[in-house]
């Protein structure tokens, strides 16, 4: 899965490395000083006084509805129009060998050896980033669903988080309950 994995992120033409490609502006020097204060006190940035202009659209928007037909996001930097979908099957591939590595290799080697709780760092960040970022969906963790409930009913998972959201925390709690876990 590595091997798949980093021929995906190694492959420039679904992740374009050119900076030439890339629509962004340089860093062009040194920003100019202004003697101008915030009201802090602190220095400014050029043209801080000047009116920030409105949005083109509220943030109820879908990214799709303002990128119109024909356009994606990271078109005008070269990045290929299934590139969502390419990062979203990178990170079920990534789910599914976190959940082997939990079904099959979690008591030896990870807990035998202390390192259960580097493993569930990692897969909590995971997990959080991926439904954070809409890479996975609710429904895509169902094999580890019983820890990620545990996880929303200990507080592992922040309650504003999009994983909290998709867990059971009645299931958690239970979980917690049969284990002898005082909350």
């Amino acid at each position: 899965m590595q091997r798949w994995i980093s021929g995906k992120t190694d492959n420039t033409n679904i992740f374009p490395t050119d900076p030439a490609g890339v629509s962004f502006a340089h860093n062009t020097g040194t920003p100019e000083v202004s003697s101008a204060t915030y009201a802090s006190g602190g220095l400014n940035t050029p043209g801080a006084n000047t009116p920030i202009p409105a949005g083109p659209t509220t943030l109820t928007t879908s990214l799709s509805q303002l990128a119109g037909q024909g356009d994606w996001i990271g078109k005008s930097s070269g990045f290929p129009s299934d590139f969502a979908e390419v990062c979203q099957t990178i990170f079920r591939q990534m789910f599914r060998v976190y959940a082997h590595l939990y079904w099959a290799h979690f008591i030896e080697p990870f807990y035998n050896l202390s390192l259960e709780k580097g493993m569930n760092s990692c897969f909590s960040h995971f997990v959080l980033t991926a439904m954070e970022i809409d890479m996975l969906k609710p429904h895509e963790l169902e094999p580890m669903q019983p820890l990620i409930d545990l996880w929303a009913a200990n507080g592992t998972l922040p309650k504003a988080s999009k994983a909290y959201a998709a867990a059971n925390v009645k299931a958690g709690e239970l979980l917690l309950h049969i284990a002898g876990v005082k909350q």
